[in-house]
């Protein structure tokens, strides 16, 4: 049985859309968990209607914690010996798991990946993940090189990859710091060519909304999968340049969008901005490394000044560089 965990929070518009697509799944052996996360709207109504109505779904209420905590809270809950995740407001093709589950018992693999689609599909820029099957550190390599996501949410995974309270608690862009951990703890990986899950990017969610909580929780969740990753440097057989291109990344996306952040919140997170800045200057050359990307190397001199001017001047060069690009 797979057990889908539904973390649900203020998404009162979306979230019909959202269970009927995973109670319409060609594979019926599974239970929906909707775990309410104290939403203040009428999820919670919402979730009770569908518990009454199909056998197959439960309503989980509690106060709000937060998205890691309210997937925590569905695998203890959760009685399938599989498990996937769809955040509230996405929605899922009708084979999705039926597909997943068929590669992923096929295989013998402990997680199988879906491709997904992001929507609107001019939002933004996304990583597709390459087919094929993935034995030990070959998933994580395959994520270094960025064919491979962190999302939580287009994965079928077998339970025992995921060990209760995995997701840390209390910061955003969970995915990100714990997918390599996850990925580590499988013996094979398998990916389908089949975009199954639609992914809704809206300016109010989580990866949308640039507040300085969530960029800083962005680079230190890259900080953080890259320390996980360097632990693991011998089997992957990485330098330290390919791993130290993960957290530059986040750093530099941080430094991006920075410069429009309300000054109490800047000031708010200003010792964070300083920790950034500090690992910045002591594991990055001024210029970034030769194989790094070109706009992260000429974004890594600005992340070395750390000013108030630096933070303006890439963010303009970041948005001409993005209508070059549309031109081009």
């Amino acid at each position: 049985m797979i057990s889908v965990i539904v973390p649900v929070y203020n998404v009162e518009p979306y979230l019909r859309k959202c269970v009927d697509s995973i109670l319409d799944q060609t594979f019926q052996d599974m239970e929906v968990i909707l775990i309410d996360d104290g939403s203040p709207d009428r999820c919670g109504e919402i979730c009770e209607e569908y518990a009454g109505r199909d056998s197959r779904v439960r309503a989980v209420h509690t106060q709000n914690r937060g998205l890691s905590a309210a997937r925590n809270l569905g695998l203890k809950e959760a009685r399938g010996g599989y498990i996937g995740f769809v955040d509230p407001d996405d929605w899922i093709e009708p084979r999705m798991y039926e597909l997943l589950m068929k590669r992923l018992l096929e295989t013998a693999a402990d997680i199988c990946v879906c491709d997904y689609v992001k929507e609107p599909a001019s939002s933004g820029p996304e990583i597709h993940p390459a087919e094929g099957v993935y034995e030990g550190p070959d998933a994580l390599k395959t994520l270094l090189r960025r064919k491979l996501d962190c999302h939580a949410w287009n994965k079928l995974y077998r339970r025992k990859v995921l060990p209760d309270g995995c997701f840390p608690e209390g910061r955003n862009y969970e995915d990100i710091a714990v997918m390599p951990r996850i990925l580590h703890e499988a013996e094979r990986v398998a990916v389908i060519p089949f975009a199954g899950y639609h992914y809704q990017a809206r300016p109010e969610g989580i990866t949308g909304n640039r507040s300085a909580r969530n960029l800083t929780d962005l680079a230190e969740a890259y900080i953080e999968s890259y320390e996980f990753m360097n632990s693991c440097r011998d089997s992957l057989h990485e330098d330290q340049e390919a791993l130290l291109c993960l957290p530059a990344r986040g750093i530099s996306f941080v430094w991006r969008w920075w410069h429009l952040c309300g000054a109490d919140e800047k000031r708010a997170y200003s010792e964070k901005i300083k920790g950034l800045l500090k690992f910045t200057r002591e594991h990055f050359p001024l210029t970034g490394y030769s194989s790094w990307p070109r706009y992260l190397r000429f974004s890594c001199v600005f992340m070395h000044s750390g000013s108030r001017a630096s933070f303006a001047l890439l963010y303009i060069s970041d948005q001409v560089f993005r209508r070059l690009r549309q031109k081009g």
